[in-house]
């Protein structure tokens, strides 16, 4: 790449009172820029104030070019500089660094400015094909950023602006997002009343308008809940779909406890009600055929936190303390 003049006929008059240079000065083989323009000192070492005189355009960002060694000379001589040593090659070459910006990392600054700060929503960016790599000056660039994004909910399209820390440069940057949640499902299918298993569940990816509203996504939920129905592999799984497992069962024979300031009477009742733990029953005593109400505490469990109505009878009742596991 040669790289174009700058030196002006006005500025040329405007120096030409310099003298010869005390000692000579030498050609650079390599010039190393990190601005827009080259000066005369970039390229010829030795130099007074002249030599912050700038006489060409820069490469690009990252790009590289080269300057024949006559016509460095022959804009030196405009400047009434003289004393300048002939080099033993032909041209410099003039490199200017510049940091390179990659699609995935725009996708990347795009993708958080656009995620939701929580939540169970996920994105996916697609930039369109025209956004290509861009190299951008390395002394001005610092964090590349997004000042400015746009975002069409309906056609899921954006645009976005990314700009370099002192925003220098900046340029448009379009393309599509997607929503996605990521639920559990069951990796086989689950039978009626299974009580369902970690093992039993596997994080799928689905487009968020696909999920429905009532889905229960949290698989540390799912474990332990027993399915209503059937379900099938990959199904998401509804609020409606699951129950807590019955640890009493409806006509069930279960024990009844009652505990107070720690007197503990226990007895025989059938459960009028199947229930869940932390469900509220009503148990019948078969003999009286008293009813009272009791919280469901394990598996074929009722523990009851009010004095019941009916203290029952020893021959229906008896302590833990008089029990045979206990003496």
């Amino acid at each position: 790449m040669k790289l174009r003049l700058l030196l002006s006929g006005a500025l040329v008059c405007g120096l030409m009172a310099g003298t010869a240079l005390a000692a000579p000065a030498k050609i650079r083989p390599q010039a190393v820029i990190d601005a827009d323009t080259i000066r005369l000192g970039d390229l010829v070492e030795g130099l007074d104030q002249r030599g912050e005189i700038a006489l060409f355009g820069a490469p690009a960002p990252g790009g590289r070019g080269t300057i024949r060694v006559d016509r460095i000379l022959e804009a030196a001589r405009e400047l009434g500089i003289e004393d300048i040593d002939p080099a033993p090659f032909r041209a410099v070459t003039v490199i200017r660094p510049g940091k390179a910006v990659a699609r995935a990392e725009m996708q990347e600054l795009v993708t958080r400015a656009l995620a939701p700060a929580g939540g169970p929503v996920l994105i996916e960016v697609t930039l369109d094909d025209t956004v290509t790599a861009r190299t951008v000056d390395l002394r001005r660039a610092g964090t590349i950023r997004v000042a400015q994004i746009q975002r069409d909910p309906r056609s899921g399209r954006f645009e976005a602006r990314l700009t370099s820390a002192d925003e220098s440069e900046s340029w448009l940057v379009t393309g599509s997002v997607a929503e996605f949640r990521e639920i559990a499902v069951p990796v086989a299918d689950l039978e009626r009343g299974d009580a369902v298993q970690a093992k039993d569940l596997t994080l799928v990816r689905r487009p968020a308008a696909q999920v429905p509203s009532d889905i229960i996504a949290n698989g540390a939920e799912l474990v332990g809940l027993v399915p209503r129905r059937a379900l099938r592999a990959g199904e998401p799984i509804r609020n409606a779909d699951m129950a807590k497992p019955l640890l009493v069962e409806k006509n069930q024979i279960v024990t009844v406890t009652y505990s107070v300031k720690g007197l503990s009477l226990s007895m025989r009742g059938r459960a009028l009600a199947g229930g869940a733990k932390g469900d509220t029953i009503r148990v019948q005593n078969p003999q009286s055929k008293r009813t009272i109400e009791g919280i469901v505490t394990g598996s074929q469990q009722v523990t009851i936190t009010t004095p019941p109505p009916h203290i029952p009878h020893v021959a229906e009742a008896k302590s833990p303390a008089a029990s045979p596991a206990q003496r």
